[in-house]
């Protein structure tokens, strides 16, 4: 009977019900904290610290007291950066400073309403309050026209503006980007009797937007023959109307972004003949970059002449793109996705990307330069400097004049050069000017001798610089430059001159220096002899053995076109042919087998077990500031499980794990270039400041603002979560350092410049200055990432010939690691022919750790693919797998790939030495300022757990209303038959 009750209808749905959410509950816990555990811990937040004042770890000294403050600290630095940063690159008739005393100006543009600030991605800002042109004007004390601002502001006048930055998962194409400039034809008679109110100057914005996971599109979207970083047709028209309206004394445009567009037009002698009617009207140009929120303060003071601009170019600003060596082998080859796939023997695509650099070493100012020196011998027919290039690398004007006169050249000329030795260059700067006070830059090049058919040369290569103090009118300033021959040593990959020698060297014969403005202009020059080769057989810092390592990318490159200054014509890049793109069997395996063959360092016969689980002897905080290969290292590393350094090397999604009864605490990392973004939205990470880009910041020229910004970024780091749990932010995912390869580069604003020894510079002196706060910064992408279409599609194939890829692209690590001291690196999605990057043991292990002696954490890039193998960024050197799913981790069976074993002294071994190195990173950092008590769970696990006790109580509640109800409940009584009659 009571069963029969049971099965009513209302318990039979509730009964359903609780079996239907019991099933989904188990589902969503075991989807979400085992396998999203990380993703939600970034996104949401993770364990939050209970803490205590502890005075165990290293005392790094706090600048300011509270966050708002290291804020506002930021703000000032971006601002003083970019008043050395932006630069001047034309000036025609002193057109600026504007000299009057209260200037009224009228700002064009749509973009002049909504600048480009920085880029997307890990480099994208925050939410807070960002400074406007018209701040910085009004700060100044120059008026600006509100009509023309407020028309731009309404979009149904003026236009919807630019396109948005595409997403992050916008796929592998390039996308198609408007530029937003209003047709003048919306521009009403009201708008332009408005002109000559405010006629002391048009100020025109030319904005361009960029990012990570895209690169910018080489076909405009409003004319198939045009690319997107030359202007657009309402762009040019607005520049003729402007000047045709003759409202106005002076026009002055602002190159807005990362990536310079191409400003043939600003230059007669480089002028193609459809840029003559607009570009004369243009007075004086502006480089004001990717500002950051606080950076654009600094142009108002540049137009009123209250700061002289002292920034020069990071990169080549030439004209015509696609006769740049790059143009043909970047970014998936003008969008055609089928050429850009590498194919088997047989001639079938294979699925993989590729990208091949053949320019060689001849990229930015070291191909112009090289190609101008041989064109004037006769040797490269058909090119002209003064119509490909229209600013050199290193250029950049100023309210004053300087004369500049080497000091030392006797004793620099008496002296023949030594290879080991580092020698001083001293130059008198003077400001000849008599009404504006100004820095000025120093720039060193040098040039080595060249023979033809042997080792490649640039005719020029940066090898120093320096940065006067301020100089008022009639003052002069003594600037030292610091030389070391290694800096600018070739790397023969072949033995290309016969001496039985591969590696660094520097050939016999005359080395010409080069005191310069720019890469161009000379100011004084000296000689210096080198008696006989010199090879560094060893590192000069390390003396570890240096020989060429990756021979099967080099010979790659030799079967099609790599550049050669012997014959620069006939070697020039062209786009890949079908058979260049072939690959052998040997080489498709390894593309579609993850974990590709071991180094014989990795055999299992060199490993012995280690001790693991030993009695706790060594507490974590007692490892602050302990060299690397302390014995108390040991002692500790003994003390971990198995478990416990697998869990440290899986869990590095913007983290560190805690494992609590070793005293090792959780620890927070931030991306980016553009100081502490919460990419994935970690609350913990929040009222940072957002510094300007990276290349702003090389173009300053001056290293102490380098110091300035990466103690700034320090100190922020170090205050970390002031309202929350008083944790700092001891990781950092930056600095970025790879090249300007192309201007198409979508991440050209997360790295310096086009030249190496530039990039390297200023990211050792943002390295050193962040790790004396008590941060790690992880370097990146390590290596060759330097285009984005494609990157992790499989991830690219990069082929690069190993002279280009030491002497270039490796060069800015090299600096961190030996200059900077970096604690932490980051791998990259590419390969480096083959083989990814982030499980290239040559990479991370040969080059990094043994050449150059790197001692830190690597990190590889977000680990989202099905290429990149664990396992194999394990044996290769990798320490920590930035993750956040289950699927990607390393683990103890093979249901994700190849697994790792406790039996195996190798895996077990190796997993210690991540263990070590990530743990040296955190015992050096503000990690341990606080004594974490315990950890609260995370506030999304709280609500979870609280919604699954809350739908439990739910059903447990309706369930018992519903079977008390159907037990209760009596049969109706049977009719009487008197009631019945």
């Amino acid at each position: 009977m009571i069963f029969k009750k049971l099965l009513k209808a209302r318990v039979i749905v509730w009964a359903a019900v609780t079996v239907f959410m019991v099933a989904l509950l188990i589902v969503v816990n075991a989807w979400a904290a085992p396998s999203f555990g990380s993703l939600l811990d970034g996104v949401f937040g993770g364990k939050r610290a209970v803490v205590a004042e502890d005075e165990s770890g290293i005392p790094f000294e706090q600048d300011f007291d509270t966050k708002q403050k290291a804020f506002e600290n930021g703000n000032n630095v971006v601002k003083e950066i970019c008043e050395e940063g932006m630069v001047l690159l034309k000036n025609e008739n002193d057109a600026l400073p504007i000299a009057k005393e209260k200037p009224k100006v009228s700002v064009f543009g749509k973009n002049s309403v909504k600048l480009v600030y920085g880029g997307s991605g890990s480099a994208a800002p925050g939410d807070g309050e960002r400074k406007t042109i018209f701040d910085s004007l009004t700060a100044a004390g120059i008026e600006y026209n509100k009509d023309l601002k407020s028309f731009y502001e309404n979009n149904k006048a003026s236009g919807s503006g630019r396109s948005a930055n595409p997403a992050m998962e916008h796929g592998d194409s390039i996308p198609t980007l408007k530029t937003g400039e209003t047709p003048y034809e919306s521009y009403t008679d009201a708008i332009k009797n408005t002109y000559s109110d405010y006629g002391d100057a048009a100020i025109v914005v030319f904005s361009r937007i960029a990012g990570e996971n895209w690169d910018l599109p080489r076909v405009a979207d409003d004319n198939a023959n045009r690319h997107y970083l030359e202007l657009d047709n309402n762009e040019r028209d607005l520049l003729r109307k402007l000047g045709e309206s003759h409202k106005f004394e002076r026009i002055i445009i602002l190159m807005n972004g990362s990536n310079y567009i191409d400003l043939g037009f600003l230059e007669e002698r480089t002028n193609p003949t459809d840029y003559n009617d607009f570009g004369k009207y243009v007075d004086a140009a502006i480089v004001i970059g990717s500002p950051g929120a606080n950076g654009i303060m600094a142009l108002g003071e540049i137009l009123a002449g209250k700061v002289t601009p002292s920034g020069h170019t990071v990169d080549t600003v030439y004209t015509r793109y696609n006769e740049d060596p790059t143009w043909q082998n970047f970014g998936g080859n003008f969008q055609k996705a089928g050429d850009a796939y590498l194919k088997a023997s047989d001639g079938s695509k294979t699925g993989y990307f590729f990208v091949e650099y053949e320019e060689n070493i001849y990229s930015g100012y070291r191909y112009y330069e090289t190609a101008d020196f041989e064109a004037k011998n006769g040797r490269y027919p058909g090119f002209d400097y003064d119509k490909s290039v229209v600013y050199p690398f290193g250029h950049g004007l100023s309210y004053t004049t300087f004369s500049e006169e080497i000091v030392n050249v006797n004793g620099l000329q008496s002296n023949p050069l030594k290879a080991t030795d580092k020698f001083e260059v001293s130059v008198k700067v003077k400001n000849t000017g008599s009404k504006y006070a100004g820095k000025d830059v120093v720039q060193l090049y040098v040039t080595a001798p060249y023979t033809q058919n042997g080792i490649e040369k640039s005719y020029k290569v940066l090898a120093g610089f320096a940065k006067t103090k301020l100089l008022e009118p009639g003052k002069d300033d003594t600037v030292k430059i610091t030389v070391n021959p290694y800096d600018f040593a070739s790397f023969d990959s072949r033995d290309k001159n016969g001496n039985n020698f591969k590696g660094w060297e520097l050939e016999k014969g005359e080395y010409l220096f080069h005191v310069a403005k720019d890469a161009h202009h000379d100011i004084a020059t000296f000689v210096k002899n080198l008696a006989e080769d010199y090879k560094f057989e060893k590192d000069p810092v390390t003396g570890y053995e240096v020989k060429p390592l990756f021979n099967e990318v080099t010979e790659h490159m030799d079967k099609g076109q790599n550049m050669s200054r012997s014959n620069m014509k006939d070697t020039f890049p062209v786009t890949v042919t079908d058979d260049e793109r072939k690959i052998d069997g040997a080489m498709l395996k390894s593309l579609r087998v993850k974990t590709t063959k071991e180094p014989e360092e990795r055999d299992e016969s060199k490993f012995t077990m280690p001790t693991t689980n030993a009695e706790v002897t060594v507490d974590f905080k007692s490892l602050a500031g302990k060299p690397y290969d302390d014995e108390l290292w040991d002692q500790f590393l003994d003390q971990m499980t198995f478990d416990e350094m697998l869990k440290l090397f899986n869990e590095g999604c913007y983290s560190t794990v805690d494992i609590g009864r070793l005293g090792i605490p959780k620890t927070t990392s931030a991306d980016g270039p553009t100081g502490m973004v919460a990419f994935l939205g970690d609350p913990s990470v929040y009222g940072c400041c957002y510094y300007c880009s990276e290349c702003l910041l090389a173009q300053t020229y001056n290293i102490e603002l380098a110091a300035k910004q990466g103690n700034a970024i320090g100190n922020e780091c170090l205050i970390g979560n002031e309202k929350g749990d008083g944790m700092g932010y001891p990781g950092w995912y930056a600095p970025g350092v790879n090249l300007h390869r192309s201007p198409f580069s979508g991440r050209n604003t997360e790295y310096y410049s086009e030249d190496p020894f530039l990039n390297g510079k200023f990211a050792a002196q943002v390295i050193k200055s962040v790790q004396e706060k008590g941060v790690y910064a992880n370097v990146k992408h390590y290596a060759l990432n330097d285009q984005e279409t494609n990157r992790s599609a499989n991830g690219i194939a990069t082929w690069c010939d190993e002279q280009a890829m030491r002497e270039l692209y490796l060069k800015p690590f090299e600096f961190a690691v030996k200059e900077g001291k970096t604690h932490g690196l980051m791998t990259s999605f590419n390969r480096i022919g083959v083989e990814w990057a982030g499980g290239s043991y040559r990479l991370v292990t040969t080059i990094l750790r043994d050449e150059w002696g790197f001692r830190g954490s690597v990190i590889c890039d977000f680990h989202t693919d099905t290429y990149m193998d664990s396992k194999q960024m394990l044996y290769s050197g990798g320490d920590l797998n930035l993750c956040s799913t289950e699927d990607c981790k390393l683990r103890t069976d093979d249901r994700y790939g190849a697994p790792v074993s406790k039996s195996s002294a190798k895996d077990v071994s190796l997993l210690r030495n991540s263990a070590h190195n990530n743990l040296y990173a955190i015992a050096n950092s503000c990690a341990l300022k606080v004594d974490v008590l315990y950890y609260k769970p995370a506030i999304w696990r709280i609500v979870l757990w609280s919604v699954d006790g809350a739908i439990a109580g739910a059903l447990a509640i309706w369930g018992f209303f519903a079977i008390f109800t159907a037990l209760r409940k009596k049969e109706a009584p049977a009719a009487s038959e008197e009631t019945a009659q």
